[in-house]
């Protein structure tokens, strides 16, 4: 029998869900001339009765003696491939038919070019095709892919096919695991031996996040393994005393790369480390940690709520309400961020049992020992059940959370795309069993970002809508009547709030002679300079309820002049007390504020033209005092329907199973 032109080698572990497909590709090729390797490496899944399934008398089968690695099993591959050439293949990625026909021709016409690539398209975990690599698209030719490979890996791993000889005197290095192809390339390249690409599309490529290309890849564990792939190729060429050109292209990339990764995430966390130390009470520590141990060692808990601040605020609302309808479950609620103050702390502790504490989260000597503190106990009780909220430390912990632990997170808001932070969300999506979003807008965000980004539709399907309630009075209410129409913003300053707007417009009201006056209702800090607005009522926070409910019922109208939202908690509570809503179109306030209806929405969000709109807006009400009496009626009334208790209180008790 004469020896195939060319070994497909593809490594096998635990790859039936992809695993027919990708055989067949190969099966499938226009060039016929090859034997099909396929090296399982310890399966523990259907992959081999998948492989056995098919009666092709080029596939040949190897069992490794238990999981030896993919690197150990590709070098053992090269071993055994009796092809000419060598074609790379992973379990589940995809060859297009006239791939090897186009490979086996370059190579046989191009004697000097050792290797040749493909372009690749990504397919997310669905088989959903979802664009090119940057890298691969951006380098065409062999004096580009060596311009490249230095600073980064341009070259998709499955879509390449080497000569044998090449492969046998290079191999696989075993010390650099994940990134074995790169490494390759990077010695391929310092002896100066030719890497072409073939400029179209010959592979399809599959990105989810459960595989070897995904995991890990996100972030500062991004930095940390080009750095260490970089400095590995530098140590083995040194030890070699191969010493050239090349080698200090890939050593100045790596200084690059190691100043990036000091800029962007060593030193801040030098910073805010040594930060810690120095202005925190150490005795203070050491006495919330120890009083945490304790407690924990002598109770028993199954429900577990993470929310970062105790601050006045919509989304700690929301937090104290879910800790209310959940209170008979007697839930431990951990408040993990540094709150300005304790507003709504009594909120919390009349439903359930609250530990305050970020100094023992950030404190570098108990940071560890209380994430492992809390991930043990967690793990150890029966049926546990966590929930988080805007808590960096409880993305954290569901690494450490064993697959028993029920675990959800609650969205306010989804920003895509140019929110970076939603990127290194992905692990955590990974480990989520729901994910609640108050706002539908979002949930169609969060969508477009799975699918983006490979995240597999069953993911998607975890994601579920609970609307936030107010608490809507039996009857309209007794509005104050103003002899001018008062214009209120409540709320905090910050950055996507930009109270800044409603300042604007209060000034740009005086100056057209608007008959109306505003009130400014919460802590601004030093975002605004009160002594330039005279004319605006500055209240400051507002705990009581009875306080702020008087303050709606003396309202007119309401501004919102975010740049994002999710769906705002002050719009439910202006609407339910008979106040005007006039907002910019971001969250979901499109979905229930129709203009002349319930109230009034901005065509934009840019700044100079929400300041035009909502003073066109003020004005047009000022003299149609009969509009905004029946925009006032309806809008209670929407409020009535739409954000009753009885939704949001049986949602959350359904979705933790009480």
């Amino acid at each position: 029998m004469s020896m195939p032109k060319v070994t497909v080698l593809m490594p096998v572990y635990n790859g039936e869900r992809y695993l027919r497909d990708a055989i067949a590709s190969i099966l499938g090729q226009t060039f016929t001339d090859f034997e099909l390797l396929l090296i399982d490496d310890g399966s523990t899944d259907k992959s081999c009765e998948i492989i056995s399934s098919f009666t092709d008398a080029r596939i040949r089968l190897v069992k490794n003696d238990g999981n030896i690695g993919l690197i150990r099993t590709l070098n053992k591959g090269i071993d055994l491939a009796a092809g000419e050439y060598i074609a790379r293949m992973d379990c589940d990625d995809i060859s297009l038919p006239q791939r090897f026909e186009k490979q086996v021709s370059f190579l046989d016409k191009h004697p000097e070019t050792i290797m040749v690539a493909s372009y690749i398209v990504q397919l997310n975990a669905d088989g959903d095709e979802t664009g090119s690599w940057a890298d691969d698209i951006d380098t065409k030719t062999s004096a580009e892919i060596h311009e490249m490979i230095p600073r980064a890996n341009c070259i998709a791993h499955p879509s390449i096919m080497m000569r044998k000889a090449i492969a046998q005197n290079y191999r696989y290095n075993e010390k650099q695991k994940g990134s074995e192809d790169w490494d390759l390339w990077l010695r391929i390249s310092q002896d100066g031996l030719k890497i072409e690409k073939i400029n179209e599309v010959l592979l399809k490529y599959r990105v989810h996040p459960q595989s070897a290309t995904n995991a890990g890849n996100s972030g500062m564990r991004s930095q940390k393994k080009i750095i260490k792939v970089k400095r590995t190729f530098l140590f083995s060429s040194l030890l070699r005393f191969k010493i050239n050109s090349f080698f200090f292209l890939v050593f100045y990339s790596w200084i690059r790369s190691v100043a990036r990764y000091i800029k962007v995430y060593s030193l801040p966390l030098f910073l805010r480390s040594t930060k810690r130390i120095l202005t925190t009470n150490p005795f203070r520590v050491f006495s919330d940690h120890s009083k945490l141990k304790e407690y924990l060692s002598s109770n028993t808990h199954n429900l577990f709520l993470f929310f970062p601040y105790t601050i006045i605020g919509g989304a700690e609302r929301v937090h104290a309400d879910i800790a209310a309808c959940l209170a008979d479950q007697k839930p431990l609620v951990f408040f993990t961020g540094f709150s300005k103050n304790n507003a709504f702390l009594s909120l919390y502790e009349n439903n359930a049992k609250v530990f305050n504490i970020p100094h023992v989260l950030n404190y570098p000597l108990t940071g560890k020992k209380a994430m492992a503190l809390l991930a043990d106990y967690i793990n150890k009780q029966k049926d546990s059940k966590t929930l988080g909220s805007n808590s960096i430390f409880y993305d954290e912990l569901l690494g450490f959370l064993s697959p028993n632990v029920f675990c959800t997170d609650l969205k306010h808001s989804f920003i895509y795309p140019g929110n970076q932070e939603e990127y290194t969300s992905i692990p955590k999506i990974l480990r989520l069993n729901k994910r609640i979003f108050i706002g539908k807008n979002a949930i169609e965000k969060a969508r477009r970002f799975y699918f983006d980004n490979n995240i597999p539709k069953e993911y998607a399907g975890r994601i579920i809508h609970i609307g936030n309630y107010i608490n809507v009075p039996a009857a309209y209410p007794q509005k104050i009547q103003n002899e001018k129409l008062k214009v209120i913003y409540t709320g905090r300053a910050t950055p996507e709030k930009r109270v800044h707007i409603v300042a604007r417009v209060a000034e740009e009201c005086k100056k057209q002679n608007i008959a109306a006056i505003f009130q400014i209702v919460g802590d601004m800090g030093t975002v605004i300079n009160k002594t330039q607005y005279p004319f605006i009522e500055f209240t400051g926070e507002v705990i009581d309820k009875e306080v702020l409910k008087n303050i709606y019922l003396s309202a007119d109208i309401l501004l919102i002049t975010s740049d994002t939202e999710g769906f705002p908690m002050s719009i439910m509570e202006a609407l339910a007390f008979g106040v005007v809503p006039v907002s910019t179109p971001v969250g979901d306030v499109p979905l229930h504020i129709i203009n002349n209806e319930t109230g009034f929405v901005t065509s934009t969000i840019d700044g100079e033209k929400v300041i035009f709109e909502m003073t066109g807006f003020i004005k047009m009400l000022t003299e149609n005092r009969q509009l905004i009496q029946s925009i006032s009626v309806k809008g209670f009334e929407y409020a009535g329907k739409n954000f009753q208790y009885a939704n949001f209180y049986n949602s959350y008790r359904k979705l933790f199973g009480f």
